[in-house]
């Protein structure tokens, strides 16, 4: 046999020899390592495999003489302990995997074939199989509803999550077992869909502990009515910071800074609550610094003392609403939690006020001013309502926040034409109800009261918020304006009604704004005056019993013997506020001689 011949027998035999030179048989090198088919039957059994034919019989001959068989000396595998060679594993069934740094567990699934789940919070070996057994449970609730393609996104969710979360994950399939919530297939919660979470509460109810229920959703709704177009039907995992700054990019021209940034404000918080605690997504797209820098470099109206009584003293505006806006200017309390106060919140005995409920959840409480507790007292004798303390005539609330334009008509109704409360700029802001505010803290500064006193009332929990308001006031304090005139003795049918039951005639300040009173209204005489004497609102107050419930008690007027009649007038009274009485029109009157444009317009016919 020659060297060729040589070398294909040892190849035959799988005869492995050292890579040397083969010139000559003399030289073959020695024998590294000889397979014999004991050796290859092992292999086999550890790597799963079947032994191969050849190997198969070849096995006699490769067992020595007198041994035992290496076939009963075979080591059983894990597949033979649980299941035969070539069966398939059963629904629910899976293994985990250490891949790289990160754990997988792979689970099969019927329908949904096999797939595998990252696994990022498990570290340890034991961790990973604990999940898989949790997977293992959630999998086969879903198998046995037939919900499994459905379910898949809940099951990578709860692959990934810890705690509450992971708890959300086991209440929702547990809803969709049972039929009573539908799975979104590819598992994307859009924008919109969220931020009606957010906006409806049901955040709120389920992390109450980091999520604040809100107060002012129809607020909210309306500024994301002006980005839901953009960002409403994207999902929140697909994002981007792009899609928000064309939002931004499309929001109209005419809208303040403010408001801009306000909008920008929703949209972010919005995200910030999709990462935690609701946990949608790893991140904020929205990087800091994108929502525009607050501007306050406007100027903003407040009215002076003496234009506070002017105000006050006008009746051609409803008696309810001089109540309230003089309580604003007095007290300092937002609009909106005025409007929302109760007689239960006000001890009138002891002369204080317990607000519990407000904008900065921080409960508060004062002393009231002695003059706005005396026109409190005098007021809950003419109020119609029980319950809330200013009401409308007909019992509706008064507008809080969104009162700005009927609060301007009543200022120039009473005469107020101070062309800085009414003009808006590029450096400037028109008054606004919220301005009775900064009236509130700029008179009382100027009249030396501290920050203190001022920020028990206000709620401002920094004296930088009240910092921007010393400027004006000390411009008030060098024109000696002085501080707001008595509530109970600056408006006339309080005054009245004061004096009609015994209370002394006022002194000092108070006696100006008695001559100045009666320079308006008629003379206490023992007789209620006539409808000629008042003007117009009055008047309507003097006929209309109705009307009477909010303005002075008159009696009806006894005309005397020489005294002209008055022709008899009808009144027709129509409420310019439609919200004020639902369902009602507003509709004129062909003909009608005198009409003013106040909230209750009235027409004066002729009936003889």
């Amino acid at each position: 046999m020659n060297f060729t011949g040589i070398r294909r027998a040892l190849h035959r035999h799988r005869v492995r020899i050292s890579p040397v030179n083969f010139t000559g048989f003399p030289r073959v090198a020695a024998i590294i390592y000889t397979s014999t088919s004991a050796d290859r039957r092992t292999r086999a059994s550890r790597s799963g495999r079947r032994p191969s034919l050849a190997a198969a019989r070849a096995e006699p001959d490769a067992a020595p003489p007198g041994t035992a068989s290496s076939t009963e000396n075979q080591k059983p595998t894990a597949r033979t302990a649980g299941r035969s060679a070539g069966e398939k594993r059963a629904n629910g069934s899976g293994s985990v995997r250490l891949r790289g740094k990160t754990w997988t567990a792979r689970l099969s699934l019927g329908e949904a074939g096999r797939p595998t789940f990252n696994l990022p919070t498990c570290r340890t070996e034991q961790e990973a199989n604990a999940r898989l057994q949790v997977l293992s449970e959630l999998a086969g609730r879903l198998l046995a509803a037939g919900q499994i393609v459905l379910g898949l996104p809940l099951l990578e969710q709860a692959a990934a999550r810890e705690g509450n979360a992971l708890r959300d994950v086991r209440l929702a399939i547990d809803q969709l077992c049972k039929g009573e919530a539908r799975a979104r297939a590819t598992g994307e919660t859009t924008f919109a869909e969220f931020a009606e979470r957010v906006l409806s509460g049901k955040l709120a109810e389920q992390y109450p502990d980091h999520v604040k229920a809100i107060r002012s959703a129809d607020d909210y709704r309306s500024r994301l009515a002006h980005v839901l177009d953009v960002l409403g039907p994207v999902p929140l995992v697909r994002l981007t910071i792009d899609h928000a700054d064309r939002a931004t990019s499309l929001l109209p021209g005419h809208l303040e800074p403010s408001t801009r940034r306000n909008v920008a404000m929703v949209v972010h918080r919005i995200l910030s609550l999709a990462v935690y605690p609701a946990r949608l997504i790893g991140s904020n797209p929205l990087p800091r610094g994108w929502v525009p820098k607050a501007d306050h470099d406007k100027a903003k109206g407040y009215l002076y003392p003496d234009e506070d009584q002017r105000l006050m003293r006008s009746q051609e505006i409803p008696l309810c609403f001089r109540i309230y806006y003089g309580f604003l200017i007095r007290e300092g309390m937002r609009a909106d939690e005025a409007g929302q106060l109760e007689w239960s919140d006000v001890d009138l005995d002891r002369g204080a006020v317990v607000l519990d409920e407000n904008k900065t959840d921080d409960p508060r409480a004062w002393a009231l001013s002695p003059d706005v507790v005396r026109a409190l007292r005098k007021w809950r004798e003419i109020c119609p309502d029980q319950v809330r303390v200013f009401v409308g005539k007909w019992g509706n609330p008064l507008p809080g926040n969104n009162g700005a334009e009927r609060f301007r008509f009543h200022l120039r109704r009473a005469g107020i034409a101070r062309p800085e409360l009414f003009e808006t700029t590029d450096s400037r802001l028109n008054i606004r109800l919220h301005d009775t505010r900064a009236t509130f803290i700029t008179i009382k500064l100027a009249n030396d009261r501290t920050e203190t006193w001022i920020s028990d009332r206000t709620g401002h929990k920094s004296s930088g918020q009240i910092h921007h308001y010393k400027r004006a006031a000390r411009k008030v304090a060098e024109l000696g304006l002085g501080d707001f005139a008595p509530l109970d003795e600056v408006i006339p049918e309080l005054a009245r009604k004061g004096r009609a039951e015994g209370t002394p005639a006022p002194a000092g300040s108070a006696t100006r704004a008695a001559s100045a009173e009666a320079a308006i209204a008629p003379a206490q005489t023992g007789q209620a005056p006539t409808p000629g004497d008042l003007s117009g609102p009055a008047a309507a107050d003097a006929e209309d019993p109705e009307r009477a419930r909010l303005g002075p008690r008159w009696a009806k007027p006894t005309a005397g013997a020489a005294e002209p009649q008055p022709e008899p007038i009808e009144i027709i009274d129509l409420i310019l506020d439609r919200s004020a009485v639902p369902g009602t029109s507003l509709g004129l009157v062909a003909g009608a001689e005198e009409w003013t444009t106040e909230k209750s317009i009235i027409f004066y016919r002729s009936t003889g």
